[in-house]
Formats: C-alpha cells, structure tokens, sequence
C-alpha cells in the first residue's frame, strides 16, 4: 500500500495530495486548487488515524481536520485565534497521540496530548534554552526518535523521546552532514524520510536504520516538485507513527 502526502502552499492556499509507493515512485492523486485551505497556515503536523493539526503562528489560531480514504478533507474542530502560542516554528507529532512543539527564537519547547475528541493539553514543557536555536526542521521518526536539522549549517541531530516525554540526543550530525537546502524533510514508513528544496524543486528519499544511519536511496532531480509547497506531511493511517 502506497503512503499518502499532503502538499500545502500558503502563497495560494492550494494543496496536493501525494503517494508514494515502495519503490519510491511518487505520483500525485488528488489535487486541491487555490483557495482550498487557508493561506496562515505556519504548520502542517499529521496526527493518527489519518487527521491533521494545522496551526497559524502569527494569531495562535489552529484547526484539526481528518482525511478520508477518497482524500476528502473536513474540519474537525477549529482553535480560535490565541488558542496556542505565537511562537512555535516547527510542530511534529510523536507516537501515544502526543505532540512536539518547538519555538526557534528561544529554544524553548513543549509536548502536548490529543485525546479521541481532538481536545489538546499541555503535558511537559521545556524552558526558554532546552533546544539548540538553529533547527529549521523537527521530525519525529519510528522507534520514539527525532530528526532536527538546521539548514543554515546543514548539521543535525536525532534524539529520542521516552514514554515520561524525556528527551535525550543519540547520534549528533556535525555541519555539513545535510545539504543545506531542504525547507521540509517528512517521515514516511519503511523507516524513509522524505526531503524537499523549495527553491529548485528538486528532493530526496533517504533511510534511517536502527542504529541512526542515515543513507541516499533515491534522488529525486530539480524541478520534480512545484516549488510553492510551503508544508509537506506523511499522513498517517491508523497503527502508523
């Protein structure tokens, strides 16, 4: 069965919807035109059983929608403005139904709770300085691990998260492990991650083994992705992280 990602553009409001099969072939399969989604949109953030936080930073305001297996989207339930914080720039969510919340310009963070009625909760929170202020992107992989990158420098980390929400970095990328062009990098399953340069279009699906090796496994050349997604998103299908 082929994985399903969301495209999200905020200059316009357009979308796509995405597979990837196992041979990594990427193929778009339902596509939204502008206008479809809100413009504010800051983060993207796939929550279990196929459901979707949105969050807008410049008013706190979010939106948890679902998808159906026809990629039908819909809103579930709508956080008015001031709802969360105005400051997270990167949201990713972690296995249990948790959530991962990241704020660039102090490094501070905090891991939240959704429950069954999309109601959200604040569980552990992580003072201003907890997080290195660099990370462009956050992404949490199988295994309760996470992906940080800084595309400023290209060096990385991948830490890991316990079941009493502990953080912990395991293997430590120095600078110029990663190119320092990808705007969204995105899990997928098999162990994959996805990356994403929106200036050239161009992208790469790489692997993570058990042991935090990260590899190359297929290139995916200039100009093969538009170059206005502004939020990429594995969506994830019920047992899925």
């Amino acid at each position: 069965m082929s994985d399903r990602i969301l495209y999200y553009s905020a200059s316009t409001g357009r979308g796509c919807i995405g597979s990837v099969d196992t041979n990594n072939g990427l193929e778009d399969v339902t596509v939204y035109p502008e206008g479809s989604f809100a413009t504010d949109w800051t983060q993207v953030a796939a929550l279990s059983d196929d459901h979707v936080l949105y969050y807008a930073q410049p008013t706190g305001r979010g939106c948890i929608g679902s998808v159906d297996t026809n990629n039908s989207l819909e809103d579930v339930t709508v956080f008015p403005e001031g709802s969360f914080a105005t400051d997270w720039t990167q949201i990713t969510a972690l296995s249990g139904d948790r959530i991962l919340y990241y704020a660039k310009s102090t490094g501070r963070g905090c891991i939240g709770s959704v429950d069954v009625d999309s109601g959200l909760e604040d569980v552990r929170v992580f003072p201003e300085g907890s997080f290195a202020t660099d990370w462009t992107q956050v992404t949490a992989l199988s295994g309760d691990r996470i992906l940080y990158y800084a595309k400023s420098t290209g060096r990385g980390c991948i830490g890991s998260v316990d079941a009493n929400n502990g953080l912990e970095d395991v293997r430590v990328f120095p600078e110029g492990s990663f190119a320092t062009d990808w705007t969204q990098i995105t899990a997928l399953s098999g162990d994959r991650i996805l990356y994403y340069a929106k200036s050239t279009g161009r992208g790469c699906i790489g692997s993570v083994d058990a042991n935090n090796n990260l590899a190359d496994v297929t290139v995916i050349p200039e100009g093969s992705f538009a170059k206005d997604w502004t939020q990429i998103t594995f969506l994830r299908p019920p047992g899925k992280l």
